[in-house]
């Protein structure tokens, strides 16, 4: 059974910004070695639905090797990881996809991002508001992301093309930020720990309500974990049934906020093409600044989006069950609950 957490944590995925500005660790630039092999796997696969492509069928031997010291980077580690240079100005967008997904088969397995259960998601501005679809997600929108994670232990996120002004991106440690909190405020720390109420905009799991109620900080298993989307929170109040926010809570989620946008606690850089961000969606928030696109469809922002689960991965406290982001992590082969 989870408890409450009420003392700081010393973890490794407990960084700041600058720090992590500083130590370039975290960031591995693809080697001439690793782009021919990706060359052979996609060529191998070229005539196979992508969605049907295994790890056997994409034979990645030194690129293989990072790949999965990666994942245990970011799974039990930093929380985060950066790879650079795939020479994505020299591939179409279907051998974009191979690539990603042939390396994610290396890292984790893909989960659905959506009620159709789709797998790998394309990023792009869909020129409709947020407020006109109950159903749109910040994501298919050139507007501000606040910080959030998303569903799935990992997430990776490959820059095809990058928008025409803005669209910075952002990352915070969720264990710095409640490390954060439990020394300013630690009566809001315990206010995070209790449910709020999240809109699932339609994308909920077959059987399952479109309200989730799920705590933003959930101490599980000697880990903390976090599930956060304050646009989510709020627009979860058009529903009747869902009961106005308190003071508290409010208080709560606008410290929790303030930390996020410290510049001493995130870190902003520029996702360039090429570069693909691998995240922990339990340790690790993220957020993307307002964009200006080009007109000429062929030169949009253009992002793919893998969410992995990890065999043998974290326990989850049994809130996370039937949430659209971690509910289909319990279905895993192995997973240890």
């Amino acid at each position: 059974m989870s408890k409450f957490l009420s003392h700081r944590l010393d973890d490794p995925a407990a960084w700041y910004g600058p720090t992590l500005e500083s130590d370039k660790s975290w960031i591995y630039t693809l080697s001439k070695e690793d782009i021919s092999e990706l060359d052979k796997a996609i060529v191998k696969v070229q005539d196979k639905p992508v969605r049907q492509i295994t790890r056997k069928d994409f034979p990645l031997t030194r690129l293989g090797e990072r790949l999965m010291i990666i994942k245990e980077i970011v799974d039990k580690g930093l929380g985060v990881s950066l790879l650079r240079g795939l020479p994505v100005d020299h591939m179409t967008t279907d051998q974009t996809e191979r690539a990603l997904w042939g390396m994610g088969q290396y890292v984790g397995i893909p989960q659905p991002q959506d009620a159709a259960r789709e797998t790998l998601h394309h990023v792009r501005d869909t020129g409709v508001k947020v407020e006109a679809d109950p159903n749109l997600r910040t994501y298919q929108t050139n507007a501000e992301q606040s910080f959030h994670n998303d569903g799935g232990d990992l997430v990776m996120l490959l820059c095809r093309r990058s928008a025409k002004f803005g669209g910075t991106s952002r990352m915070a440690s969720a264990l710095t930020i409640f490390n954060e909190i439990i020394k300013i405020e630690p009566e809001l720390a315990m206010v995070l720990q209790e449910p709020f109420y999240f809109d699932a905009r339609g994308q909920q799991l077959p059987g399952c309500p479109s309200i989730q109620k799920v705590p933003i900080f959930v101490w599980y298993a000697n880990r903390l974990n976090v599930l956060h989307k304050r646009p989510y929170i709020e627009l979860a109040q058009r529903f009747k049934e869902v009961p106005p926010m308190n003071e508290r809570q409010v208080a709560a989620l606008d410290l929790l906020d303030e930390l996020c946008a410290n510049p001493r606690i995130h870190f902003a850089f520029e996702m360039m093409p090429g570069d693909i961000q691998v995240a922990s969606n339990f340790s690790i928030l993220h957020a993307r600044d307002a964009f200006q696109d080009f007109l000429d469809s062929d030169k949009k922002r253009h992002m793919i989006r893998l969410w992995l689960g990890l065999p043998f991965g974290r326990k989850l406290p049994k809130v996370f069950n039937g949430t659209r982001e971690f509910g289909p992590l319990f279905d895993i082969t192995g997973r240890m609950k």
